[in-house]
């Protein structure tokens, strides 16, 4: 057979020789170059005159085809062979160096062993657990694959790409970001019927991760780097946050789910608001003061309160019930399921509390054993005379009621009398003859709605639609500063916290006009209940 006749022959049938090499060698690459060199090599055979035969033409390619292959499958345990022992060699020696490298040369050793490190503190977990397996406890990859229940070939694949990640990072230059030294000051807020997020965000870890994933989605990696801690300390606390839904896989990514308040965001809604609430403080304070005499003749405890002391109670009263008018004109959406339980939404800010002018807030809290209520704003404006501790919640909640009903201070267990004795030095209950008594004012059922539907209805109505214009105007400024993908959460953010914020200045303006003075003792200003009529 002639060498052009081959040649042809062999062309018609390069596909089923390329397919041969393909089942046998897998990667594509090798096959193509294992196709080329059966081709060559039957080509040179016959050019020097080893095939006579013609009817034997496809036997003998089909031989040098196996031939060559066995080649190819020496040659690549070869390699290998030399590749693993050397590579492990290289990173046994670099992690776990000898004495003698010591002398050799300490500070190249010991660059080598910090970026050796490194790398293998960003690889993710199943390709850290087998290289640390394989390359310092000197495991085989069955053993391997029995400890983590993998395959052998699932063993042998996550080393391969974690010498490939590692010999990658061995060579960049790897800076750790801010946050590394800086972690930000993230502070999370809760609004709905239960917070089980409160003591969450006790790590600052915790929340350095949803600052640096705000913005962007971001790989485990680069938080590691970003944070300066290592993949396994990190895993847990990524797990964490995706358990609480505060944040989302994408991907191989992750991004903060929930709104941030950023310092940025706040000092430009700040000033929208307070222009806002300027234009009209005067107004609602007119109606308010104008209200005083009426009301004085209401069924009330505290009627006889000096006026400064009294505007006070109105205008908080008129804040709490301007809250509710905005929210039944333009209402939140419906409270979302949380992950860690409960119903409501969950955001944060970037520079702790400093910019709220909340220091707690308890618009209408009540108790089952009573119908009785009450209500407390601890504005950050009135913090040195009344201060609302939020800590012990349950207890407290309980003892003002207890307090409104008028019930006595017997029986009560180790942490009642402790929460009691903390309400008593802060002015809100005292006890006389064994019978608790609230220090702020309590109204009769009749009394409240009176007092909110008549006297003070033009004064909550123009509170209400101005908070819905200030939560309107900061819904906007909120969505150009958030990502894309929390930006439907931005509406109800900007309901939840701007229209009380609003209230907060407007109290602010008020005293800053000389409105109203700020007592020198501990009174509860900006605190009332509602007694149930019998």
């Amino acid at each position: 057979m002639d060498i052009k006749t081959a040649a042809e022959m062999l062309k018609d049938n390069l596909p089923a020789i390329y397919g041969y090499a393909v089942r046998n060698l897998y990667e594509s690459g090798d096959a193509e170059d294992m196709a080329q060199d059966i081709v060559c090599e039957v080509l040179e055979s016959i050019k020097n005159g080893n095939l006579n035969d013609d009817r034997a033409f496809w036997g003998y390619v089909w031989a040098t085809a196996k031939n060559i292959l066995r080649v190819y499958i020496r040659r690549e345990e070869q390699r290998k062979k030399h590749e693993t022992a050397a590579e492990k060699t290289f990173y046994q020696e670099t992690i776990i160096p000898s004495p003698e490298d010591g002398v050799i040369d300490a500070s190249q050793n010991a660059e080598d062993i910090y970026l050796i490190r490194r790398e293998l503190s960003l690889l993710s977990k199943t390709r850290r657990e087998v290289s640390v397996r394989y390359y310092i406890r000197n495991k085989s990859c069955s053993e391997i694959s029995e400890e983590l229940n993998i395959s052998v070939e699932a063993v042998k694949y996550h080393l391969f790409k974690a010498r490939a990640k590692m010999k990658e990072g061995y060579y960049m230059e790897r800076k750790l970001g801010r946050k590394s030294y800086d972690p930000g000051r993230f502070k999370i807020d809760f609004w709905g019927d239960w917070n089980h997020y409160s003591d969450f965000f006790n790590r600052k870890i915790l929340g350095a991760i949803a600052l640096a994933a705000y913005y962007a989605p971001v790989s485990a990696e680069e938080l590691s780097v970003e944070l300066g801690v290592a993949m396994p300390y990190l895993e847990d606390e990524i797990e964490a946050l995706l358990a609480a839904g505060i944040i989302a896989k994408i991907g191989g990514k992750y991004q903060t789910n929930i709104v941030i308040l950023t310092a940025e965001y706040e000092k430009e809604a700040d000033k929208k608001l307070t222009a806002l609430v300027s234009r009209r403080a005067e107004e609602i304070f007119e109606d308010i003061k104008k209200t005083a005499p009426e009301v004085r003749k209401l069924d009330f405890s505290g009627k006889n309160y000096d006026d400064n002391r009294l505007l006070f109670m109105l205008l908080n009263i008129a804040v709490v019930n301007g809250f509710i008018y905005a929210h039944n004109k333009s209402p939140l959406g419906d409270p979302q399921p949380l992950k860690l339980g409960g119903h409501g939404w969950v955001f944060g800010y970037d520079s702790g509390y400093d910019n709220s002018r909340f220091m707690g807030v308890t618009l209408h809290t009540e108790v089952p054993e009573s119908s009785s209520w009450f209500s407390a704003e601890n504005y950050r404006a009135i913090g040195k005379c009344q201060l609302w501790n939020h800590w012990k919640f349950s207890e407290k909640t309980k003892l003002m009621i207890s307090a409104i009903d008028g019930k006595r201070a017997e029986n009560l267990g180790e942490n009642e009398q402790e929460q009691l004795e903390i309400l008593i030095d802060g002015g809100f209950i005292t006890v006389d003859g064994g019978v608790m008594r609230p220090e702020f004012p309590v109204f009769s059922e009749a009394a409240y709605n009176e007092l909110t539907e008549k006297y003070l209805k033009p004064a909550i109505e123009k509170v209400g639609s101005m908070m819905i214009d200030a939560s309107g105007a900061c819904e906007k400024i909120l969505v150009s500063h958030a990502p894309a993908s929390v930006r439907g959460q931005c509406g109800d953010i900007a309901k939840i916290h701007h229209r009380l914020e609003t209230g907060a200045i407007l109290l602010e303006e008020l005293m800053a006009r000389g409105d109203l003075a700020l007592p020198a003792g501990k009174v509860p200003l900006c605190t009332f209940g509602v007694k149930a009529d019998i």
